[in-house]
């Protein structure tokens, strides 16, 4: 699989104009609307997904265990899709702090809002539509299972998406979180059910291995200007957080899951609908702007200093560095092609 990702990278070559700040929407590439124009791409498991922006999570959205309030997402991966001429509906199917099981169950869910009172039978009584072009899966913390039990998870949650359509394409996320502090639950079985989960034919989308090794040093971003640590990649929800994703590492899940469908590289494509100074006017989700994300969800860092600028994260200075930008998107390529599973070097016996 990994080396079908590998001959497509180098196969396509983009002449994309890079810019100061942010890059310029490419023109619309045949191959993306091909691939991907009236397509119906799933992104389905808790916050790691949502907290990053690749969805673009909003007070209904929230609120709502309905399918029919959850089609049509405008955020991250949309967007990197629709710069290049391809219309396609990303459905959000993410709830916070749930896993894979217990988002396709038909068991009473109380997790948390919006389930509690609202799923008596289950969220499955509300996915009432299986069929999907790509299928992209986050897991949260599975603590107690072997590498084995996880993977035949994943094997039943893929028979009923291939069973819908047999030509789903199917991709799993290493996530941060299987890194930050207080998921140590993960632990190695989580590490180890990667590797089998692959054979069964899924995709593994290793962003959260790219961030955690950038955040501690484990590896230079390329031309980088900027100092990295963990808070240029993890937000600051609330104190004892520390491992929801922010906007940067958002990206870099949907650029990665984005090239990864469509064979492109990753070097050279758009971010500007990432950056908006302008909350107020923020066209797709109040979420996504920049600025009030870094004001509402670093607050706790610096009790004492009320200025946003000064609040102990530096993904805003990233966004607009061309070089570091350009940096992390080839690392995307990197990791993408990366043949020898940069996780399983977290592993420890």
């Amino acid at each position: 699989m990994k080396k079908k990702l590998i001959a497509s990278l180098l196969l396509v070559t983009m002449a994309l104009s890079l810019f100061t700040g942010c890059a310029k929407t490419p023109k619309a590439d045949p191959k993306v609307k091909a691939l991907l124009d009236g397509k119906k791409v799933l992104f389905v498991g808790c916050s790691y997904t949502y907290y990053g922006g690749v969805v673009a999570r909003t007070a209904d959205t929230n609120l709502t265990t309905d399918l029919a309030g959850r089609v049509n997402d405008p955020g991250y991966f949309y967007q990197l899709c629709k710069a290049h001429g391809a219309e396609v509906n990303v459905v959000d199917w993410t709830f916070g702090g749930h896993s894979l099981r217990a988002i396709f169950s038909d068991k009473p869910c109380s997790v948390r809002p919006p389930c509690e009172g609202k799923t008596p039978n289950g969220h499955m009584e509300f996915f009432t539509d299986r069929v999907y072009d790509y299928v992209i899966l986050n897991e949260v913390q599975r603590p107690g299972q072997s590498a084995e039990e996880i993977r035949d998870g994943i094997k039943d949650i893929a028979k009923m998406f291939k069973d819908a359509n047999p030509g789903v394409k199917l991709f799993y996320i290493v996530h941060n979180g299987v890194y930050s502090s207080g998921h140590s639950g993960y632990g190695n079985e989580w590490l180890k059910s990667l590797s089998l989960i692959e054979k069964e034919g899924i995709t593994i989308l290793d962003w959260g291995t790219l961030v955690w090794d950038v955040a501690t040093g484990k590896t230079q971003v390329p031309g980088g200007t900027q100092s990295y640590n963990k808070s240029s990649f993890i937000v600051s929800k609330e104190p004892g957080d520390g491992y929801h994703p922010n906007l940067l590492s958002g990206y870099i899940f949907a650029l990665m899951t984005f090239s990864a469908i469509t064979g492109l590289d990753a070097v050279g494509q758009p971010y500007d609908f990432c950056y908006k100074e302008d909350h107020e006017a923020y066209p797709v989700s109040l979420w996504l702007a920049l600025d009030y994300f870094k004001e509402t969800y670093y607050r706790y860092d610096d009790k004492e200093t009320p200025d946003v600028n000064e609040r102990k994260t530096n993904f805003i200075e990233v966004f607009n560095s061309e070089a570091d930008m350009k940096g992390l998107q080839s690392l995307v390529n990197t990791y993408l092609a990366d043949e020898t599973n940069a996780w399983e070097k977290y592993i420890t016996e």
